[in-house]
């Protein structure tokens, strides 16, 4: 099961998807265009969605990874294995940054509007050399299908949020899946996985912060052969 990035929704998920098929069913959950659901209330409505009578994986996207966490330290009977890609457990440093985001004032955070920031900027933070026009196109009509509202309580709650305590109750294997190229997230987030959690393993992929969009196959093929070999061990 994954968990879609900031937008909210999987539309963008697809090629993602289809490379982890025929071996895995990956499906993608969409989350409610509601402003009011933080990540606490996330948490509530993904819980009742998660398969109750099949084995399965979470794969958290960014700003899922706090939601993917507290899922997994609930220990759903049969979630097996937790892969967070280009994510964080508590508020990331951008690499550019010595702040991390719940540095950053209020009123920046609430800006408005966030949807429509200049599409060269955007680009280059979440896509980098990566971009190519059928990219950027998806990419603009990604952010033309935002409501601002929901954007900006969202990035108020990746500024707060501190999911390391359920982290640590967190007991099925873990994978960081880091973008080497990552304009958005700095190295100092893994980093802070594997002090909570020194078991978690991390493949670095040479891509942006859209990795699962940009990277696609690749991202598919590395968090495949990872689940691949910890069902195998799980079995042993």
């Amino acid at each position: 099961m994954v968990l879609p990035g900031l937008d909210g929704g999987g539309e963008w998920l697809h090629e993602f998807l289809a490379a982890m098929a025929p071996r895995f069913d990956a499906r993608a959950l969409a989350y409610p265009n509601d402003p009011t659901l933080d990540y606490d209330a996330l948490v509530e409505w993904a819980w009742p969605q998660l398969p109750a009578h099949e084995p399965f994986a979470l794969i958290a996207e960014s700003f899922s990874g706090p939601v993917a966490i507290r899922l997994a330290a609930r220990r759903p009977l049969q979630l097996k294995a937790l892969a967070l890609c280009a994510s964080f457990a508590c508020a990331p440093r951008p690499p550019w940054s010595p702040l991390g985001l719940a540095a950053l004032p209020a009123w920046l955070l609430h800006a408005a509007p966030l949807r429509q920031a200049p599409l060269p900027w955007v680009e280059r933070a979440v896509l980098g050399r990566w971009s190519d026009p059928q990219r950027r196109e998806r990419l603009r009509a990604t952010l033309a299908a935002l409501d601002p509202a929901v954007l900006r309580a969202r990035l108020g709650e990746v500024a707060r949020v501190d999911a390391r305590a359920a982290l640590g109750d967190v007991a099925v294997p873990t994978l960081y899946l880091r973008a080497a190229g990552d304009r958005l997230v700095s190295a100092d987030s893994w980093e802070e996985i594997r002090r909570v959690r020194p078991q978690a393993e991390c493949v670095a992929l040479q891509g942006p912060h859209f990795l699962l969009q940009a990277r696609a196959k690749d991202a598919a093929a590395q968090i495949g052969r990872w689940l691949a070999a910890s069902m195998k061990d799980l079995a042993n």
